[in-house]
């Protein structure tokens, strides 16, 4: 009790700095990976102490796990317009910004399925932290297109989502650009295989 009082009294830590080091550790977990990135490491990328860095975190899993929840601080719902091919597109226009970020998430899941086999842990909180968050979102938006009957009630939303996410990563491995006249052509394909127009 005496420890979280002095705390609550004390100066308030700065955001700047606090997103100086997730940006740091998403960084260096990209580039060198789990086993290469080290505490020390962030601190110098980030420009501060090793011992604010301890202020916030424990040790360099928890730092990771902070840093990869941030990644979905990025995405927010979008308000519903009451048109779902527009709050669609808008949603999955910003997903692809978020994944075009430096190429970091790219990146970061790439680190993290290689790490699978010996720290699951982390792979299975890049899979509740940020995807299916997202899909959840994402799946809200093509549920309200069915009630409204702009949907075909036939689609299995999760594969309508599964389909625009796997879009983006085989855009990625086949070394291609995802652009915005890709992204409009893949949307409208699969609009015009989900969607109740004619």
């Amino acid at each position: 009790m005496a420890a979280t009082s002095a705390r609550a009294r004390g100066r308030p830590r700065d955001p700047a700095i606090d997103r100086a080091i997730l940006d740091a550790a998403l960084r260096l977990l990209a580039e060198q990976g789990y086993d290469g990135m080290s505490l020390e490491a962030v601190a110098g990328a980030a420009g501060v102490g090793k011992t604010t860095i301890y202020r916030r975190y424990s040790g360099k899993r928890e730092l990771v796990v902070a840093a990869i929840s941030s990644i979905a601080a990025s995405l927010t719902p979008p308000v519903d317009s009451g048109d779902a091919r527009r709050d669609l597109r808008a949603f999955v226009r910003q997903a692809l910004g978020v994944m075009r970020r430096g190429g970091l998430a790219y990146q970061v899941m790439g680190t993290l399925l290689v790490k699978e086999r010996s720290e699951p842990e982390l792979m299975e909180l890049f899979r509740s932290a940020v995807l299916l968050p997202r899909m959840q979102i994402g799946g809200g938006i093509v549920s309200r297109g069915v009630e409204r009957g702009e949907i075909r009630p036939d689609v299995t939303i999760d594969v309508v989502i599964q389909l625009i996410g796997g879009a983006f990563f085989a855009r990625h491995l086949v070394g291609k650009p995802d652009d915005d006249a890709w992204l409009d052509a893949v949307f409208d394909t699969l609009w015009r295989g989900i969607s109740t127009e004619a």
